[in-house]
């Protein structure tokens, strides 16, 4: 067994809380679990071992294999999973635009899930979704969604053409205060500031007193925030 590749059949989840998250969400993809004789009995541990036991899962130690998987230090549990089918679902849906760096998509995972967006749409991306540093970016939250990928948005459309698309752009006539969301709905959020720029015409603006750029991190969680608020109050 070796380290991830993108052809691999099977990725990873290294660490105690990502792989507790896999073992609740996914058991059955579970094809081995490694811990490593250094781990200390604490509640997190009596965690993983009691879902373990509920699903049949006989843990392995090897800490020889965990550091030859492991890309972090202090690893000391990895879990080995079946890739599986995840696709999205039709209504309503998060759509990532342009998104190459796998921190940036663990942030924006882990918010969608904060504010129950679990159904996640990468257009023009190349990401390999299942890499092990994306599920730990994501804290676990990979294992909450269901995520497609497209080469771009006309083959989007043409899979989801009932699709009302909400873009947000660096600036524009109409602001977050002003969305509407008429479902099914799909909120565009691109990695790039200026990434959507090209749709100013249906886009939306975050309103903010400072015209500077917004990152990412901050973008993502002010737009699906706002969002989650508007669906509470239907």
């Amino acid at each position: 067994m070796n380290r991830y590749q993108e052809s691999d059949r099977t990725s990873y989840s290294l660490g105690m809380s990502l792989t507790i998250e896999l073992l609740k969400q996914h058991p059955e993809k579970v094809r081995k679990l490694l811990l490593s004789g250094k781990t200390v009995r604490n509640s997190q541990l009596d965690l993983l071992l009691d879902l373990c036991r509920k699903n049949r899962i006989v843990p392995e130690y090897d800490d020889q294999l965990i550091e030859k998987l492991s890309v972090k230090e202090n690893c000391y549990c990895i879990g080995v999973f079946d890739k599986y089918s995840q696709e999205a679902e039709e209504g309503n849906h998060v759509v990532l635009y342009g998104f190459g760096d796998f921190g940036e998509l663990g942030t924006v995972l882990r918010t969608s899930v904060s504010f129950d967006f679990k159904d996640i749409i990468l257009i023009g991306s190349g990401l390999d979704y299942f890499d092990p540093r994306c599920i730990r970016a994501s804290m676990g939250s990979f294992f909450h969604c269901r995520i497609s990928s497209y080469r771009d948005l006309d083959a989007y459309l043409k899979d989801h053409p009932k699709q009302n698309l909400l873009p947000f752009v660096s600036e524009g006539s109409k602001e977050l205060s002003d969305l509407v969301l008429n479902e099914p709905y799909a909120l565009m959020i691109s990695q790039d500031y200026n990434g959507l720029d090209q749709m100013k015409d249906i886009g939306y603006c975050i309103e903010h007193k400072e015209k500077k750029e917004i990152s990412l991190s901050v973008r993502s969680s002010i737009i699906l925030a706002h969002a989650y608020y508007l669906n509470l109050k239907r």
